[in-house]
């Protein structure tokens, strides 16, 4: 049997509060504080848990309920935040299938295992085609499958331009996007970019001017 304050009281000179347990030796008679509601009477069995800002009552199963749907809830939306992780995976993929589908070759197997697939430019009306072997499509699949930190240090040692420009143009991760604008950066410097930096490390020419005959 426990004593729980059903309003806010005092016995023993202590102050309990709505749902406070109070120890059964400071109430002399117990039912009587029970009939005039300042009290309650609960038994271990079918213990009633009060709400303090509403003074309403639950009992264990009704708070064991409570509990099992809130984890069911939040199990569900996990799973839904899983399906539409794995629906956004397969969208990607398909969009790079349906690139592969649509490529333009001028004769049948004319280009061999090289297929031309169109990469979309700075404006929506922009494409380039780029040449890629079956390796290459194969390479961008697999990083595309990968969670971002394996992709990109899977990136990190990749040495094709098309490669990095695929993943650059069709992954929606950013931190693979990255990843590969900051390998092809490394890798590939533009003609000018390498002949600006080779300034200054000519060798001067020998003058002829003033050299006594």
């Amino acid at each position: 049997m426990r004593l729980v304050a059903n309003k806010p009281c005092s016995f023993g000179g202590r102050l309990f509060f709505i749902g406070d347990e109070i120890p059964d030796d400071l109430i002399v008679d117990a039912k009587a504080q029970e009939k005039l509601g300042v009290i309650t009477i609960v038994n271990d069995s079918n213990m009633k848990v009060p709400d303090r800002e509403s003074g309403t009552f639950f009992t264990q199963e009704q708070m064991d309920a409570v509990i099992g749907e809130a984890l069911e809830k939040a199990e569900k939306e996990h799973a839904v935040q899983m399906e539409k992780m794995r629906e956004e995976y397969a969208s990607r993929l398909e969009k790079m299938k349906v690139h592969a589908a649509e490529l333009e070759e001028t004769e049948p197997g004319a280009y061999g295992d090289i297929v031309q697939i169109p990469v979309k430019g700075a404006s929506d009306k922009e494409f380039t085609e780029i040449s890629v072997n079956l390796e290459e499509i194969q390479q961008v699949f697999a990083i595309m499958q990968m969670n971002t930190d394996e992709g990109a240090k899977v990136i990190s040692d990749v040495t094709s331009e098309n490669v990095l420009i695929l993943l650059h143009a069709a992954d929606s991760r950013k931190m693979i996007r990255n990843a590969a604008k900051e390998r092809a950066n490394k890798l590939f410097l533009s003609e000018d970019d390498l002949n600006e930096s080779s300034k200054g490390n000519e060798p001067a020419e020998a003058g002829t001017e003033g050299v006594d005959a």
